[in-house]
């Protein structure tokens, strides 16, 4: 016995409209993974800024000009020179 022609016509309907609501589905899913991927990738950026921040203050003053003639007086004996140890070359113009 053959079905009626509308019948085979609403279940061929039926597959599609479940193939689409599958893809639909399977689309939500990819973009919540890639939301949470995103948000991921934004924390580790913040902390990336802020760790670099802190580098930056490091840095700073690590390269500080007190620090650094603390170092030379300490390690290889230098002293700052006195204004009359001081002297200057005039360059003609």
């Amino acid at each position: 016995m053959k079905r009626p022609r509308r019948l085979t016509g609403g279940v061929v309907w039926i597959g599609v409209v479940a193939a689409l609501l599958a893809g639909v589905v399977a689309l939500n899913v990819t973009v919540l993974r890639l939301n949470m991927q995103l948000d991921k990738l934004g924390r580790e950026r913040a902390g990336l800024r802020a760790q670099n921040a802190a580098l930056s203050s490091q840095l700073s003053s690590q390269a500080s000009a007190p620090r650094i003639q603390g170092l030379a007086a300490k390690r290889l004996g230098l002293v700052q020179a006195t204004p009359d140890q001081a002297s200057y070359v005039t360059l003609p113009h």
